[in-house]
């Protein structure tokens, strides 16, 4: 460690000159590149190609690789040529190919001129505009020429690459997909998988087109004056061609459907040793980058790089390539301004998204004649049986699913959740669930509501799925999944806010005792609004769950783009059970415990009701069901008269045994699904009037609605000391439900919504009726 440190220290001189020598280099060019001239764009024919073979002594690998070619043209059907560059050879290729394949030009070089002026001399004499560059150790496939030369109808198409493969029981050293990253200081070039959106959307960008395995516009190949003699005799060249077509505003594209079978390194090895190769081709990307590269974007290759040595290169080898640094750097100057950065091409290769959104951002599809394609991104898995949020968008997604097409990706909390996804998977074409891990801050504030979902794994996912699909829409369930909106931009998007969160903040207000508490709750209350109407606003439509948390964000978001669909119930599976079910003087109360609402109600009936009740009526018991109850819920437990159960498989079965369902809820807004749910199973309830917020709930009628304690008691023990009354009101309860809260009336709501915001008619679609 302390001998690379020490060496490090003596070459930080030597990057430190070549940083100056670069920066200099990039203020001529910037000074000269409005001297030459931007580069024009010609619109060529390019039905037609010239396939231009470079060989040295391979007479053994045309034998493979000619017949192959001759095979993929008259599969192709179109009048192309085959050039035959030969390299010098010593062997019979040339002989060889006049007797077997006479139709084949043949270009015959005095020697070796190795591999990039062998194919400039090629390119140069090839007669069609598009010139196809193969190795001669390629062996194509019958069909590989249609997909490469497909892409050259767009005019600033430079290059496309075939998909490389490799004979049976070889390793896979490349695919044709080429990316590249820096790693402490030092370029990593690299291929890498062929991926489904590859195949998908056909021609992706890569960030170099291979020399042996590649198509190239001539025109366009002659006035980047071809590959770079710095690189001679061969390796690197054709990714600096790329590099500089890109520079200039020309595109490299790779397309998977074409194929070829490499039979890697075949001539090179005949020449040079392995460890020759490997040392060759770093001293070459050396030039690359001195070349090329921004100097911000090379600033930390001059300041690390020489930690690398005895790695990934000798002190020899590095030694070797400053010897063409100035030659480098003067090809450096030489190069016009800039259409593209090479950050930008780099992120463009990396992720396909954005490439997408740049090149092709009117690629959704539009249309009435089809179902849309909705994209639902969910921050928690929709399924039943663990809370309300979850449940209720499964529901709706199981009723909008024969009207529209519709791809879910949504976060699970534990691998054990993954196995409810298949609830959801019937009503989908694509699911993916994503392990919700660590986040990235998206601030510095002491609060910020929404960071804790701002997760790259689910990035990742979301943008493959996007990368590979198109979509008329994007639903984010939950406000903070409007995080990912900047991966759609050109497509209607819909948030649906389970809960108005700033609202629900503002709610504990009140019931917060502890000065400093509740200033930092109105701290978290704004903090929790800006953020919150940040989200809405970078949507096109907001769906409320009760018209009361639509009245939340009225004046802040648009009417227009205001939407109430209710929360509603499946009365058909929430039903009345039998009278001999109902246990005398129960109480239950339903909720997940990880919604903080449902903790401080219990803790607050606990404390403040709970003790009225038991005075009046000792023998009454009550029974908490829900999932990830906390350590306090659970002490309640020790109370005699108490029972906390947490998860059940079933929860008809507590609502059935109550005589009366209590929602003491004090803090929160939104879904009120404990409610409907208990009016199906035509229950008696009490609650409070925060509880019974934006729903069909009439005292009396068929609920009670109590916010002081001694009132809610009162009720309850009024329900318990008369079964009858119980009776009516849960019946009353029954018939709300089945009146206003069917799943498939709200979801036949939603499902007009999505056809209005997909149709650009959305202003009053959704809303509900007074």
């Amino acid at each position: 460690m302390i001998a690379r440190f020490l060496l490090w220290f003596m070459l930080l001189p030597v990057q430190f000159l070549l940083l100056v020598a670069a920066v200099l280099a990039e203020l001529v060019s910037l000074v000269a590149g409005t001297v030459r001239g931007s580069f024009t764009l010609t619109d060529t024919p390019h039905d037609r190609c010239s396939i231009v073979i470079l060989n040295w002594n391979g007479r053994e690998l045309l034998e493979e690789c000619l017949p192959a070619v001759v095979r993929a043209i008259e599969t192709d059907g179109r009048d192309h040529e085959i050039l035959v560059v030969d390299n010098g050879s010593t062997d019979d290729s040339v002989e060889w190919t006049r007797r077997n394949f006479p139709h084949v030009r043949i270009l015959e070089l005095d020697r070796n001129l190795g591999f990039g002026e062998g194919n400039n001399r090629g390119v140069a004499a090839a007669r069609h505009n598009i010139v196809v560059l193969l190795n001669n150790d390629m062996v194509v496939d019958p069909s590989f020429l249609a997909p490469l030369l497909e892409p050259f109808a767009d005019p600033d198409v430079f290059a496309v690459s075939a998909q490389i493969l490799f004979p049976a029981g070889q390793r896979r050293q490349e695919t044709g997909n080429t990316n590249g990253h820096f790693e402490g200081g030092r370029l990593h070039l690299s291929h890498e998988p062929v991926l489904r959106c590859n195949h998908k959307r056909r021609f992706l960008p890569v960030l170099w087109a291979g020399g042996g395995s590649s198509a190239f516009r001539r025109d366009y190949f002659l006035r980047l004056k071809g590959f770079a003699p710095i690189f001679s005799p061969c390796y690197v060249e054709d990714t600096d061609l790329s590099y500089r077509a890109w520079r200039r505003g020309l595109r490299v594209l790779f397309a998977a459907a074409s194929q070829v079978v490499h039979k890697h390194r075949s001539s090179s090895r005949q020449r040079f040793k392995e460890d020759q190769i490997e040392e060759m081709i770093e001293q070459r990307k050396l030039w690359y980058l001195w070349k090329n590269f921004q100097v911000r974007t090379l600033l930390p290759h001059f300041l690390l790089y020489p930690i690398r040595l005895g790695r990934a290169i000798t002190l020899a080898g590095y030694l070797g390539a400053l010897a063409r640094a100035p030659a480098a750097l003067f090809l450096r100057a030489c190069e016009p301004a800039r259409c593209y950065t090479d950050r930008q091409f780099l992120e463009w290769t990396k992720r396909p998204l954005v490439y997408l959104n740049r090149f092709c951002p009117n690629r959704h599809r539009q249309t009435e004649k089809t179902p849309s394609r909705v994209l639902i991104a969910s921050a928690y898995l929709p399924h039943l049986g663990r809370h309300g949020g979850a449940g209720r968008v499964f529901q709706l997604l199981r009723r909008v699913c024969d009207k529209h097409r519709l791809t879910l990706v949504s976060f699970v909390e534990t691998g054990d959740e993954i196995e409810q996804a298949q609830q959801a998977a019937p009503f989908c074409e694509r699911l993916e669930t994503v392990l919700r891990r660590q986040f990235e801050p998206v601030s510095p504030y002491l609060y910020e509501p929404f960071e804790e979902f701002n997760c790259v794994n689910f990035r990742e996912s979301l943008e493959g799925v996007l990368a590979e699909e198109d979509f008329d829409l994007v639903h984010f369930e939950w406000t903070q999944m409007v995080q990912y909106a900047d991966l759609v931009p050109g497509i209607p998007k819909l948030v649906t806010e389970i809960e108005v969160n700033y609202a629900a903040h503002h709610s504990l207000v009140a019931v917060e005792t502890n000065p400093l508490k509740r200033l930092r709750r109105y701290y978290n209350t704004l903090q929790t609004l800006h953020r919150e109407l940040q989200m809405c606003r970078r949507t096109d439509g907001v769906v409320c769950v009760t018209d009361t948390d639509a009245a939340f964000l009225a004046g802040y978001i648009p009417d227009s783009r205001l939407h109430v669909v209710n929360t509603g119930v499946d009365t058909h599976y929430f039903t009345p059970g039998g009278r001999d079910q109902i246990e005398p003087d129960s109480l239950v109360y339903i909720g997940a415990f990880r919604h903080e609402p449902n903790v401080d109600a219990m803790l607050y009936f606990q404390r403040e009701i709970f003790p009225l009740l038991l005075k009046a009526r000792p023998r009454i018991h009550l029974y908490i069901v829900g999932s990830s109850p906390p350590p306090e819920i659970r002490r309640l437990e020790n109370h005699p008269n108490v029972t906390v159960t947490g998860f059940v498989e079933d929860i008809r079965e507590y609502y059935h045994r109550a005589q009366v369902v209590i929602v003491p809820l004090r803090t929160g807004v939104g879904i009120r699904g404990k409610i409907l749910e208990g009016w199906a199973a035509e229950k008696a309830m009490v609650a409070t009037s925060l509880a019974c917020m934006g729903i069909r709930a009439g005292h009396g009628e068929n609920i009670l609605i109590a916010d002081d304690p001694a009132e809610f008691a009162l009720w309850t023990l009024a329900l318990l000391r008369n079964p009858e009354h119980c009776l009516r009101l849960g019946a009353a309860g029954r018939e709300t439900a089945i009146r206003h809260y069917e799943w498939d009336d709200l979801a036949g709501q939603l499902s007009t919504l999505y056809q209005g915001i997909t149709s650009g008619n959305s202003q009053h679609e959704g809303k509900k009726e007074p």
